[in-house]
C-alpha cells in the first residue's frame, strides 16, 4: 500500500539533500534530483563519482535524520 507523497516532507528532503551535498563539495541537480560530483558528466569516471557521491550524500542524509529523532525521542521523555 503506497501513501501519497507528503510534498512539504519531500521538499525538506531534498532541502537537507542540497544542504549536505554542498557541504560535502558536490552539486545537487534539482532536475535531475540527483547529487553530482566535480568530474566531467556522462564519463565513466563522472558517472562513478556520482554514484559515489549519492552514497555519501545519503549516508550523512540518515546520520542526520537519525540524530534529529534522537532529539526529539530524548525531549519527549524529559518533559515526562
Amino acid at each position: 500500500m503506497n501513501k501519497p507523497i507528503n510534498q512539504n516532507a519531500k521538499q525538506a528532503l531534498n532541502m537537507l539533500k542540497m544542504e549536505i551535498a554542498n557541504e560535502q563539495g558536490f552539486n545537487y541537480n534539482e532536475v535531475s534530483d540527483k547529487i553530482e560530483s566535480n568530474a566531467p558528466q556522462n564519463t565513466l569516471e563522472g558517472i562513478s563519482k556520482n554514484v559515489l557521491a549519492g552514497e555519501l550524500v545519503g549516508g550523512a542524509m540518515t546520520k542526520s535524520l537519525v540524530t534529529k529523532g534522537e532529539e526529539i525521542l530524548l525531549k519527549m521523555y524529559k518533559e515526562k
